[in-house]
């Protein structure tokens, strides 16, 4: 073994917590790791210090606030004196949507461009596990390696075993041709610095007075001696000639400064081994022009382990999935419906850099139950949500001003200048329909609604004062006009709800009156029954579970009643009460002649101190079921596609789930809630610091998820107690043989729902793009930062390499593949082929 790479580091992981304190520290550490940089650039060979921050999101904020500081940054860029990576912020990348993890990279690119300097390292800190498909979008945004420091022991699972830590390999996405080398060290602290830091670095944890924080931590003394890890690893027959270690005193405190004279004063005296403070990106160059040709091959996902946190605060969790799908349909809807308009690049970014701040993985102090400290904390981390919420609505509907009508105030007619006239919007690359529903205001008129042709369709005023009617099909990228006119809707046909069952056309549906829970889903053409109500006595059962005790209670129900009566809506809606709740409310609705079925739980949380869990169980009747999860720009097959380290407790999906054999199968989409559980309720793990519990390493098929809604299990960075009503949101469609297509499409449906605004005029939107092939989507439309062009994202939903031609209703000036980030490549002379579960950049000019 030549030598020993020593990275400094300051473990920011937790830097969000402290909101503006942390920001003033960490920006400050950037000057200071500079100013060391500088002061040392004579040293020899490995002592030169170089500062390393971890994420950028220190260099932006240092960046907007001190312009003054921007010349010395790039030029401690250039002389490589500041190394910075990828990454915008260490987050949950497995809650995340496909476009959501382009924009953690978007500040390093833009400095990448005004420095000439590769920013080509995602280093994830503290967080163990990674999505499978940021490998596609780390290879489209030119980044070639991934360092992940996890955390020694907390929570972890088995991301430390199976022969993981100190070994190299090439990751492969779910299109078999993207990759990444990656290479997770171990954990992110080394005993040395950790003990200087108990001493040092420790004693300015949590402080809220920035004055008090020193600039640097300077005693004149490092242990950098790691002559016996080296020993080890020698007798263990390392094969490697390397060994990587951070230097973190602790987390959010000041550089150690000691660390270049130490490592110099080490290289003077000793041949062996030979230190060398580095960037991560020097680190992985020397594993892969040395060893390159040599490392495994690795697919799959690794799944990660502290996305359990979200189920502490649900209702925020809720609002950031929401706010994603709406960001992405008003970046689409700006593009439709540009009109020559500026568009508001500076704003949709700045929406989903908060989007990317809620996504974040810490969100309150590490002790929670100091009011103090954790007040002040979750009160900024909840703000990071809601200005993401308001931002997402503000963009979305000045996308939609251009349609809309002047109004004359009150000088103007009861219902407004649109005089009941819909516009109805699809933002999705394929024709669909779908139940549109407005409110008192929009459908003040009447009961009645038309369509161009003054054809009537399916229309009902609900109990709740709102009307809904029906869209048959909307064009893909398109529009449709509708009109509310007076008098009552007239439907022929219709749905039925009698004595606790319901029916469609297409469904039927049966709830048991001792437990709510839904005991039939029948498909009406082959008298299939989807429900098995062998497993909690059916779907939809709503289980309490203690901490740690596998005592699961059931809620006991107090009424079941009927709201809505149909004929174009039915909804039943079961009422109950249960352990660590005030009350549990549980809607089935169902649609005419739609084959799906629409819940909506609303859980009201009881805030209990003591450990405990939320979870609504589905029991599928679906023999020798696969199950398939839809993650960020690929679909997992639960264990096949998993490595041995991956998270099997529970899961995250992006939109959708489909459990299927050769014959039948069902789509269960989870518009709120991203946690579930893998045939039994296996996330029962709240055991206080360490690495307690049974962490599972392979899982059996099953057809039984339990969607995981609300816990309390952290006991650290998260909150400990929620208290309040919580909406949780599903839809399942039964189906035959399994269609990754089709699962998508319906996924998409639901989170990327039709637009509609009140419109005298029919918009007539025509199609921006349309593409002929109906196992690719488009995930993204947008305008470029520019003005210049549009970017066009494909995605495949196939498992094969598949051709899709792009058309135009206006010839564009020019069409081109990007290759790297969103930079033209190659010009698009005819079908684009996409690889199996494979995504396109496409870069359009006008």
């Amino acid at each position: 073994m030549d030598g020993l790479y020593l990275s400094a580091l300051s473990c920011r992981h937790r830097l969000h917590q402290y909101a503006k304190n942390v920001e003033i520290l960490h920006s400050k550490n950037v000057i200071e790791g500079i100013k060391l940089a500088k002061l040392t650039s004579e040293f020899p060979g490995g002592a030169k210090y170089k500062w390393n921050p971890e994420v950028s999101w220190p260099v932006e904020r240092l960046w907007n606030a001190q312009p003054q500081q921007r010349t010395n940054i790039i030029n401690a860029i250039k002389n490589n004196q500041l190394r910075l990576d990828a990454a915008y912020l260490h987050a949950n990348t497995s809650i995340a949507t496909d476009e959501e993890l382009f924009h953690n990279f978007r500040f390093s690119r833009y400095l990448q461009q005004q420095t000439v300097m590769k920013s080509d390292v995602f280093m994830q800190v503290d967080i163990p596990g990674i999505t499978w498909g940021l490998v596609p979008v780390m290879a489209q945004e030119g980044i070639k390696y991934v360092v992940s420091w996890i955390n020694g022991g907390d929570r972890v699972g088995n991301a430390h075993r199976f022969g993981i830590n100190g070994y190299p390999f090439w990751w492969v996405g779910p299109d078999g041709k993207s990759k990444v080398l990656f290479f997770q060290p171990g954990g992110y602290t080394n005993r040395h610095s950790v003990a200087k830091g108990g001493q040092t670095g420790r004693p300015w944890f949590g402080q809220r007075d920035p004055s008090k924080v020193p600039d640097i931590i300077k005693t004149g003394h490092a242990n950098v001696d790691f002559t016996a890890e080296l020993i080890n690893l020698e007798q263990e027959r390392y094969p490697y000639d390397f060994l990587a270690r951070s230097w973190t005193l602790w987390d959010n405190t000041p550089l150690d400064a000691d660390v270049p004279y130490a490592v110099k004063d080490w290289n003077a005296k000793h041949a062996y081994p030979r230190i060398v403070i580095t960037g991560a990106s020097e680190m992985m160059q020397h594993i892969e022009k040395k060893y390159g040709d040599q490392l495994p091959v690795v697919k799959g996902d690794y799944t990660e382990y502290w996305t359990d946190g979200l189920g502490t605060a649900a209702n925020l969790t809720a609002m950031n999935r929401n706010s994603k799908e709406i960001l992405t349909q008003a970046e689409k809807l700006w593009t439709m419906l540009n009109n020559q308009r500026s568009i508001p690049r500076d704003e949709l970014d700045e929406a989903w850099r908060y989007i990317a701040l809620g996504s974040e993985h810490t969100w309150s102090f590490e002790n929670p139950s100091e009011p103090f400290f954790q007040d002040a904390i979750f009160g900024v981390k909840s703000g990071y949500f809601n200005t993401a919420k308001e931002r997402a609505r503000e963009a979305y509907d000045a996308a939609l001003a251009p349609i809309t009508d002047k109004s004359n105030g009150g000088l103007g007619p009861q219902e407004g200048p649109a005089a009941g006239g819909v516009a109805v919007i699809n933002t999705n690359s394929w024709a669909h329909g779908g139940l549109v529903t407005l409110n008192k205001a929009e459908s003040i008129l009447g009961d009645r609604v038309i369509d161009e042709q003054g054809v009537e369709v399916p229309a009902q005023r609900l109990s709740t004062g709102e009307l809904v009617f029906w869209v048959n099909e909307v064009p893909s990228l398109g529009s449709r006009h509708y009109r509310v006119t007076k008098g009552k809707a007239d439907i022929k046909q219709g749905c039925s709800v009698e004595n606790y069952t319901m029916q469609n056309g297409k469904l039927k549906i049966a709830v048991d009156a001792a437990s709510g829970n839904i005991v039939q889903l029948i498909d009406l053409e082959t008298g299939y029954n989807y429900a098995d109500e062998k497993v909690n006595g059916g779907l939809n059962a709503f289980r309490w579970l203690p901490g740690n005790v596998d005592a699961p209670v059931a809620d006991s129900v107090t009424q079941i009643r009927v709201i809505e009566k149909g004929p174009l809506v039915v909804e039943l809606q079961v009422m109950s009460k249960g352990r660590g709740v005030r009350s549990v409310s549980r809607s089935i609705r169902l649609v005419w002649d739609q084959p799906w079925i629409d819940l909506s739980n609303k859980v009201d949380k009881l805030p209990l101190l003591e450990k405990d869990g939320v979870h609504f169980g589905f029991g599928f009747n679906i023999a020798g079921g696969r199950t398939r999860v839809d993650i960020p720009w690929g679909v997992v097959e639960v264990e096949k596609d998993q490595w041995p380290q991956a998270n099997r407790n529970w899961f995250t999906l992006q939109r959708w789930l489909d459990i299927s054999n050769d014959q039948v199968g069902v789509t269960w989409c989870s518009l709120d809630a991203p946690l579930f559980e893998y045939g039994k309720m296996s996330a029962n793990n709240a055991r206080g610091w360490g690495n307690g519990g049974h962490w599972i390493e392979k899982v059996e098929p099953s057809s039984t998820i339990y969607s995981w809604v609300m816990n309390n299990h952290w006991h650290t960075n998260f909150p400990l107690t929620q208290d309040g009503k919580t909406a949780f949101r599903y839809r399942i469609r039964p189906h035959g043989a399994f269609n990754a297509s089709t699962a998508n499409r319906f996924g998409m449906e639901q989170s990327q729902p039709l637009v509609h605004v009140a419109a005298n005029i029919d918009p007539k939107i025509t199609p921006f793009v349309q593409i002929d092939n109906s196992k690719v989507v488009v995930s993204i439309l947008k305008a470029t930062g520019d003005g210049k062009a549009f970017i066009i994202r494909l995605r495949s939903l196939s498992p094969k390499e598949e051709n899709v031609q792009l058309s135009f209703l206006k010839q564009p000036g020019a069409v081109q593949v990007c290759d790297v980030e969103e930079k033209p490549s190659r010009p698009v002379t005819g079908p684009v082929k996409m690889l199996p579960w494979g995504m396109t950049t496409i870069r359009v000019e006008l």
